[in-house]
């Protein structure tokens, strides 16, 4: 794949799986816009690839991805591409939902929803006008089976694969093509198991743990011209996770 002389931005530019996204765009040729809360990280991440440019953004702020966009409009040229890949669970502040404070449950969907239709609104108007461009949202396996404690995560993974559905519908006719990946179970370097063999027929079907390339790689194929003829889908990657219930072996 070759994405020579086309713009992308990627949200959550500085974290594990944004920035692999963002590299292997580099490294194909794309220039790329990394959009993160996190400045010292998103900088780091741009600092080692060629023709990136990092932006320190509350995507939850519609005014903030606003500007962001028109930065990197004018920085670049044009908008391309637009990866979604910011997002997260409360982590240690998750709670069953009847116990959870409707504070953090705000905060949750703020991110992982509102942060998706904020980047999307603020990038739409320009591939309108050019009749061209592709999105990619990345939702969660959350979305579609759930997991205790996560309901407010759950929840707005799920509105980014509904509104990626009705998205296409209002884009397809603007040659405009918006997909969801819904990743499974990715393993960060820094967290590796004792036992990745162990670990990986606990979270799947296959004999390996997935890293954030494996999501990337699916990622640049939907921005690709392999998937011109493909919108409004939502795929899942999960090394066979959700097919059906796994026994203890």
């Amino acid at each position: 794949m070759c994405f020579q002389g086309k713009t992308a931005i990627v949200t959550g530019g500085g974290g594990y799986i944004g920035g692999a996204i963002g590299s292997k765009l580099s490294g194909e040729g794309a220039s790329v816009a990394l959009f993160d809360l996190d400045a010292e990280k998103v900088h780091a991440v741009a600092a080692g690839l060629k023709n990136a440019k990092a932006y320190a953004v509350d995507l939850t702020d519609p005014s903030a991805v606003e500007k962001a966009v028109g930065e990197a409009s004018a920085h670049f040229g044009k908008i391309d591409f637009l990866v979604t890949a910011a997002g997260g669970s409360a982590r240690s502040r998750s709670r069953l939902f009847a116990e959870q404070s409707m504070n953090v449950v705000r905060e949750v969907i703020e991110i992982n929803l509102f942060g998706v239709l904020n980047a999307i609104h603020a990038v739409a108007p320009q591939m309108i006008r050019r009749k061209w461009g592709k999105i990619v949202n990345l939702s969660s396996l959350v979305a579609v089976g759930g997991v205790e404690g996560c309901a407010d995560y759950a929840a707005a993974k799920a509105g980014v694969i509904a509104a990626t559905r009705t998205l296409a519908m209002e884009f397809g006719p603007y040659n405009i093509q918006i997909n969801c990946v819904c990743p499974g179970k990715v393993q960060r370097p820094g967290e590796m198991p004792a036992d990745p063999e162990a670990f990986a027929h606990r979270h799947s079907f296959l004999n390996r743990i997935c890293f954030a390339d494996d999501i990337a790689g699916l990622v640049l194929f939907l921005l690709s011209e392999k998937a011109d003829y493909i919108t409004g889908q939502n795929y899942i990657i999960d090394g066979g996770r959700s097919l059906g219930l796994k026994g203890d072996h």
